[in-house]
């Protein structure tokens, strides 16, 4: 399920990728709008690019990523209206071995004329190898 509608800028620590709102947006409810709990998966999309990015670098084996849990996640909108474009950007804060990667993660309203962010959260992310090592069983 892609979210994204638009990667602007990603390198090995930071992401940056458009959402346009719109009535047939995943997730949109007829005349409300898309809820703000969904920012936590555009978020999590676009820890994914940089992910990616690593990966075509050689920095990073290939993998699968999984989001394991936010926190502190807050949003000024309960909802996200038609018509609105959000702008996510995502920096990797910390990484914990191989396997395990932090992100930092705000949704601003893109032109808006506000810098402050809607929402703001920090995603814990699991990195399972594609190959499990000597021939180890995968593991979840």
């Amino acid at each position: 399920m892609l979210l994204l509608d638009e990667p602007v800028h990603v390198n090995a620590t930071s992401g940056v990728a458009l959402v346009c709102i719109t009535e047939q947006s995943t997730f949109y409810i007829p005349g409300v709008g898309v809820p703000a709990w969904v920012g936590l998966e555009y978020m999590g999309q676009t820890a994914a690019l940089i992910g990616g990015f690593q990966q075509q670098a050689g920095d990073l084996d290939d993998h699968t990523g999984f989001l394991l849990g936010s926190r502190q996640f807050s949003s000024t909108l309960p909802m996200f209206s038609a018509g609105t474009t959000l702008r996510i950007q995502c920096e990797q804060s910390a990484l914990v071995g191989d396997t395990l990667a932090n992100f930092d993660a705000q949704i601003y309203l893109h032109n808006g004329s506000d810098d402050a962010p809607i929402a703001t959260a920090i995603l814990s992310v699991f990195r399972q190898p594609a190959t499990p090592p000597n021939n180890a069983e995968p593991t979840l």
